[in-house]
This record gives structure tokens, C-alpha cells and sequence, in this order.
């Protein structure tokens, strides 16, 4: 594979700053928590990811004469992780960065197919992926541990969007038809429980067949863990050749790998499989509750406005704003729970909100200029 040089530099330069980031993320962390053990660990980890960010830039300099230094953007992006990690559950935020080094381990695969043909920087390239599979997901491993914890709040985002979604464009609409604020209210609140056990509903098939889905493959994948562990390597092989990387490559990571069962499963979990997922009761429980934790902050100034004789435009007011926060929020968990675009995932949480509120406004205003005519 010939080199471009100007995407490979791109390339080193997004995994200089990754680590950079990182490092001083890890060593935030560790002067937060008074736990011994968990700051050694940050900060070993920390130190590494300080090292991969040297070995990047000196990469950079021997092979394409570059050097990387840290920008006012970049400084910018550390500021609002530090800003993430405090916002966040210990739990979850160190998930997103699981999840990030995990990632890592496909980009610097990637990377090194680039340079298969330059001993020295493969070299490099190879001791650096020994490092993040040898000890940085080990130690990851140790503290984010609590998957199923980590499931439930995941599947909770979706039920919480549908409930702001739903009874936003529910009372827009009634707003441009020029419907009564307590009128607004009440069929808010209708529409809310039938939403409420439709949404359930959903929740539970969709849960209870994903639910057996993955036991059957946990199940499978830890047979083949225990009695073969050869097949391993084939699927992981596979899995790797399956994502664009080639047959030279892949030979040299499952090098790196070895026979290390716990991480070879762990690969082909995270590729395959995926987190544990909660039993399906526990997802309609969380389902039925995030769901009126969207819903009722958009209905409640509605019925609070009616209850103070208040016109409709000032609790729609309150409700769109209360809905704008309630759903970026929801769209900042799922981005760090599925290791997405945090701001690109927001925008398209409010892009549906905005477009939601549009439509069913555009009806209720159509639906009010028929009637006056019909009059």
C-alpha cells in the first residue's frame, strides 16, 4: 500500500492528540479520587498514554519531518473532557474511554498496515499496540466493571427521547390549533400513558429477544474459551479481515495477542458481541421510567399553567426549553455510552426536536385555518 503522506500525518497527528488528551485526563482523575490503588492506576496509565503521544510525534518528525504541538483548540478539548468527567458517573466515563482504547487498537492496526513496509516505524507501531493490549486494557478492565449498570443506562436514553419526542410534538401541535392550555394538558397527559405503555411494550419484546440472543452467543463464546480457544484466533482473524485490515497485518497483531485467552475473548466480545445486557423486566422498568422522565418536564407547565389560568404560549415556552435541555442531555449519554460524536450526536438529538416540533405544528396550524373556514 503506497503512503499518503498528508492523510498518514493527519492520521498521527489525531492519535498524538488522543493521547495527549488522555494523559492529562488520567492524571485529572487520579487528583480527584482519594483512592490509592485507583490513583495508581490512573497515573500509570497516564504515564503510557504520555508515551504513545512521544512515540507519534517522533514518528512524525523521522518519517514525514513534522512535529505536533498542542493548539488552543486542543487545550479547549481538554478543558471539556475534564468538564465531561465531572458531569459523568466514574463509571461511565471511564466506559467512554474503554471504549476509546479499545477503538484504538483497529486505528493503530490500521496504521501500521500503512507502514508494513518500514521496519523501523512497524516496529514502533507494533510495541505500541503491545502496550494497550498487554496493560491499558487490563487495567481498564479492573475498573469499569459494571456492564450490566452500564446497559441500563444505556437503553434508558432511548425510552427518555421517545417521551420528550412524542409529548413536545403533541403540544405543539395543540398550541398552533388553538387549544386551551388545560386541554393541552390533559390530552398531553393521554397521550403520555398510552405512549408510556407503548413504549414498554416495545421495550420488552425487543429486550427479551436480544436478552437470549446474547446469552446463547456469551454462552458459546465461553465454551470455546474453555475447550478450544484456537477458534478464537480464527474468528478474531476474521473479524479483523472483515474491517479492511490486511492478511500481513492480522498476522502480526495475533503475534502481539498470543495465546492470551482473556484478551483474545475479549476482542471477539467487543467486535461480536458487545456489554452485558439487563434481564427484560429490568429494561421495562428503566424503559417506563426514563420515559416519564422526558415526558413530564414537557406536560407539567402545561398543567401548572392551567391550574395559575395561564395562556398556552408561556408554558410551551417553559416546555420547548425544558425539552432542549432534557434531550441534549440524553443525546450526551448516548454518545459517551456508544463512543460517538459527543456535539454531532447532540445536534442530532435537537435537529429532531426542532424538526418534531415543525410538522406537528405546521398540522395543528393547518388543522385550525380549516376549521375557522369550515366556520
Amino acid at each position: 500500500m503506497a503512503i499518503d503522506k498528508k492523510e498518514t500525518q493527519g492520521l498521527l497527528k489525531k492519535f498524538w492528540s488522543s493521547e495527549i488528551i488522555a494523559e492529562d485526563l488520567y492524571r485529572f482523575l487520579a487528583a480527584r479520587y482519594d483512592d490509592a490503588d485507583l490513583q495508581r492506576r490512573f497515573l500509570e496509565i497516564g504515564r503510557m498514554e504520555r508515551g504513545h503521544a512521544t512515540v507519534w510525534n517522533r514518528l512524525a518528525e523521522g518519517v514525514h519531518a513534522v512535529s505536533f504541538h498542542a493548539s488552543i483548540f486542543l487545550r479547549l478539548r481538554i478543558l471539556l473532557a475534564k468538564v465531561l468527567s465531572v458531569l459523568l458517573p466514574l463509571t461511565i466515563f471511564i466506559h467512554y474511554l474503554e471504549h476509546t482504547e479499545k477503538k484504538a487498537i483497529l486505528d493503530y492496526a490500521g496504521l501500521l498496515e500503512r507502514y508494513k513496509d518500514d521496519e523501523r516505524a512497524s516496529t514502533i507501531i507494533i510495541n505500541v499496540i503491545k502496550q494497550e493490549i498487554g496493560h491499558e486494557w487490563h487495567m481498564i478492565e479492573q475498573i469499569a466493571d459494571r456492564r450490566v449498570y452500564i446497559e441500563k443506562v444505556r437503553e434508558a436514553m432511548p425510552g427518555m427521547t421517545a417521551g420528550i419526542i412524542e409529548t413536545l410534538g403533541l403540544v405543539m401541535g395543540l398550541l398552533a390549533a388553538h387549544v386551551k392550555t388545560l386541554a393541552i394538558g390533559l390530552t398531553g397527559l393521554i397521550v403520555m400513558i398510552s405512549g408510556l405503555i407503548a413504549e414498554m411494550s416495545v421495550s420488552y419484546i425487543g429486550s427479551k429477544g436480544h436478552h437470549d440472543l446474547h446469552e446463547g452467543r456469551n454462552r458459546e463464546l465461553n465454551v470455546k474459551t474453555e475447550i478450544n480457544p484456537s477458534v478464537l484466533r480464527r474468528e478474531l482473524e476474521s473479524d479483523l479481515m472483515e474491517k479492511g485490515i490486511g492478511t500481513e497485518t492480522i498476522g502480526l497483531i495475533m503475534d502481539i495477542l498470543g495465546d492470551d485467552t482473556v484478551v483474545l475473548s475479549s476482542l471477539v466480545r467487543t467486535i461480536r458481541i458487545g456489554a452485558d445486557v439487563p434481564h427484560p423486566a429490568e429494561s421495562l422498568r428503566i424503559t417506563g421510567e426514563f420515559f416519564l422522565i422526558g415526558a413530564l418536564p414537557v406536560l407539567a407547565p402545561f398543567l401548572v399553567g392551567a391550574a395559575w389560568g395561564s395562556i398556552p404560549s408561556a408554558p410551551a415556552i417553559v416546555a420547548f426549553v425544558l425539552a432542549v435541555f432534557t434531550i441534549s442531555i440524553a443525546g450526551l449519554f448516548t454518545a459517551v455510552l456508544s463512543g460517538r460524536s459527543i456535539w454531532t450526536n447532540i445536534m442530532h438529538n435537537l435537529f429532531i426536536v426542532m424538526g418534531t416540533c415543525a410538522i406537528t405544528f405546521t398540522i395543528g396550524l393547518a388543522a385550525r385555518i380549516v376549521l375557522r373556514i369550515g366556520h
